[in-house]
């Protein structure tokens, strides 16, 4: 908005500025229960939108609408991707391994939904405003439209025993708060045209962590457990949210745990965790922050990744790490996996008083009639992980997870064990190698080689999950 300042004009200047503070949206500090995943986020480009404006034009959820307008998506805020806000932030979501994806928003933590029993100008409207599991009417298809990046959003509709797929349209030529709605009612039995052309641009995240510190001799007591909170046949999948991160918090009461590592996690477990270690281990005091990253698939032929939904509507699953609360950094490892399989993570976090990078990881399934039977891309998995955590100058490493590998077993025509990467350049907290689940010892614990780890315990018994907790104190040498 340009405000002429002529001397009769001051006046409605000054009213023109605090109209327009008045009217701007307040910024959104989204769903305290999704907004600790380190996932990849996006912001969705309309084509049509685009076009008409000259400069490249975002979605926005309209969080501050009321009634059944609110959440609505319209095609109405420029792409500046380094400050665009939670109502343009957007992630993928799956709960059929890619086949569909969910959209959900970053402002209200809700998925996207297709409006289909409004009438006349919203039928089809789409809105952020499903706090439930993902249901028909969030699936959506990613069509891709030639090599430049543009997608069609295919949504299906099935009622009455009627089903038609539509192309989802941005409304440029509405006007008033209608202008750019996004609604799904363009027939899929034609080509979908520019209004029907959107693309998903990744948002950047931060790229380094802040310097470390020096710091004297330290030691830390390290927790890592697989907390089987997505597998029907563990006791934990059927646990309360207070059960279950009751459960977590015992575990590290008996560790005295400084660093938590966690496998097989949900991600609205999170902050609840966060508070119940608070309560548990430190009166209530703010001591930890607790983060999560996904598991993902591959949206059909898109390029584009989806996160993996837990079961209980617990948003994504993954893997998660617990730290102290000085924390400010933290960052996804996307590990490269079989295709057509899980898209596999770890989860890095700094603690920068500490000059320590605390690490989680989760690898592929291996062996026979699993994601990789020949067990080669656990090692490269293992190669690429070993690579990463050393790869933050001044911060040592202290990782581990689920490698889903035992210390010996080796890939297909090869003699080198799956984790050789791993035990070249890193001490191991249990050299002993304790059975941690069903017959082997698949959890780890891993420090710099300068580093010395006494003592080193394996919980006595695998429930409430399936594998049993692993837990060691780390010296690490002053830097």
């Amino acid at each position: 908005m340009t405000i002429r300042t002529t001397r009769t004009g001051v006046l409605g200047a000054f009213l023109l500025t605090l109209l327009a503070l008045f009217l701007a949206p307040p910024a959104q500090a989204g769903d305290p229960l999704t907004e600790k995943s380190a996932g990849r986020k996006y912001a969705l480009q309309s084509k049509g939108a685009t076009d008409k404006a000259g400069r490249s034009m975002c979605v926005s959820a309209e969080i501050n609408d009321a009634g059944n307008q609110a959440g609505k998506l319209r095609a109405r805020t420029p792409c500046k991707l380094d400050i665009l806000g939670s109502w343009e932030t957007f992630t993928l979501h799956t709960n059929d391994k890619g086949s569909h994806a969910a959209l959900r928003s970053e402002a209200n933590g809700l998925y996207v939904s297709a409006e289909f029993h409004d009438s006349g100008s919203h039928m089809g409207m789409l809105r952020a405003r499903q706090s439930g599991a993902i249901g028909n009417w969030e699936r959506f298809e990613l069509v891709p439209q030639g090599d430049d990046g543009w997608y069609a959003l295919k949504y299906n509709f099935t009622e009455g025993g009627k089903s038609q797929d539509y192309y989802v349209s941005a409304e440029v030529n509405s006007t008033g708060s209608d202008e750019g709605l996004l609604r799904a009612r363009a027939s899929a039995e034609n080509a979908p045209g520019s209004w029907e052309l959107f693309q998903l641009l990744q948002l950047p995240s931060s790229s380094e962590p802040p310097s470390p510190a020096s710091t004297p001799e330290r030691k830390i007591n390290v927790l890592t457990w697989n907390a089987c909170g997505n597998n029907s046949n563990c006791q934990m999948y059927d646990y309360s949210v207070d059960g279950f991160t009751g459960a977590i918090a015992t575990q590290a009461k008996e560790a005295k745990a400084g660093v938590i590592l966690l496998q097989e996690f949900c991600e609205k477990m999170a902050k609840p965790l966060e508070q119940k270690l608070e309560k548990e281990l430190n009166g209530g005091a703010d001591a930890w922050d607790v983060r999560f990253a996904p598991i993902q698939h591959a949206i059909g032929k898109s390029g584009r990744w989806a996160q993996k939904s837990c079961a209980k509507n617990r948003g994504a699953y993954g893997v998660a790490i617990a730290v102290p609360a000085e924390n400010t950094w933290y960052k996804a490892v996307e590990l490269n996996s079989p295709e057509k399989t899980e898209r596999r993570t770890a989860l890095c976090a700094a603690v920068q008083s500490w000059a320590v990078m605390a690490c989680t990881a989760h690898f592929s399934t291996g062996g026979k009639g699993y994601d990789d039977p020949e067990r080669h891309v656990q090692q490269a998995q293992a190669a690429h992980l070993a690579e990463k955590v050393a790869g933050y100058p001044g911060y040592r490493p202290v990782f581990g997870g689920d490698l889903n590998a035992t210390p010996t077993v080796t890939p297909k025509d090869s003699t080198v064990p799956v984790l050789q990467p791993l035990y070249q350049k890193f001490k191991e907290c249990d050299p002993t190698n304790t059975v941690t689940a069903g017959n082997s010892k698949l959890d780890y614990l891993f420090a710099p080689n300068t580093a010395t780890w006494a003592p080193c315990h394996v919980g006595g018994t695998a429930g409430p999950s399936d594998h049993k907790p692993v837990w060691g104190t780390v010296t690490l040498p002053a830097r």
